[in-house]
């Protein structure tokens, strides 16, 4: 765990309505972090970039945790002036003064991060580095967070998997595949329905799963 922002400092969360950054919001509140905004980072079709979830989607989870959401449009190519864009607002409005973010352990996310983070003159806080992934996951799972696979590598995980909540089966299929059961490698990605802090379960309907060359994605509409 590295928190870098001190007990009640204002914070966002960078927030993709997966798991991981799910997880990392609940271990910042629990330190005493003042969770302020949820920030996420959407293409221009109103998805998430990473887990491709609906902006609508986000938007009810942001309701349901009473947690006020900023969306940012960006592409890859200008992922790092949104992101800028982003903090220099929510500094101004929410006086924010560090951000949180999901990542476990991949190297060159905590450079970017501290990269970014330092360019804004904000703290940086990482509640789940380094810890073991099959913790993680455990800790999920224990704490009794749902967290349904929205989207997943073809190549690596059956399709079979896409709507299931990450349960102790998931995990040892992950483990025995020797790839990685938080997904740090993009094998898959959640979509957090209900835990802690929601006020009540996240209500959706499943769609049609779209597929690319690499990925399989299940649509959910709320």
């Amino acid at each position: 765990m590295i928190l870098k922002s001190s007990k009640g400092e204002k914070v966002f969360v960078s927030w993709s309505g997966g798991k991981d950054s799910y997880l990392a919001l609940l271990k910042a509140k629990e330190a005493g972090l003042q969770i302020v905004s949820l920030l996420s980072f959407i293409s221009a079709d109103g998805e998430s970039r990473s887990h491709g979830i609906k902006t609508v989607v986000l938007e009810k989870q942001s309701e349901l945790l009473s947690i006020p959401l900023h969306t940012e449009i960006v592409t890859w190519e200008s992922y790092e002036d949104g992101f800028t864009r982003a903090v220099e607002y929510l500094k101004k409005d929410h006086l924010v003064a560090g951000g949180v973010f999901g990542d476990i352990n991949l190297a060159e996310h905590r450079q970017w991060v501290e990269k970014m983070c330092k360019s804004c003159d904000i703290n940086y806080n990482l509640p789940l580095w380094m810890m073991k992934e099959e913790d993680v996951s455990k800790e999920l799972i224990n704490r009794k967070i749902k967290a349904m696979l929205v989207a997943l590598r073809h190549d690596l995980l059956s399709e079979k998997w896409l709507g299931r909540y990450m349960d102790e089966e998931y995990i040892q299929h992950c483990l025995d595949l020797k790839i990685s059961p938080c997904g740090e490698g993009g094998e898959a990605h959640t979509l957090v329905t209900d835990g802690p802090l929601f006020s009540k379960p996240l209500p959706y309907k499943k769609g049609e799963i779209l597929r690319d060359e690499k990925r399989a994605l299940l649509q959910v509409f709320v």
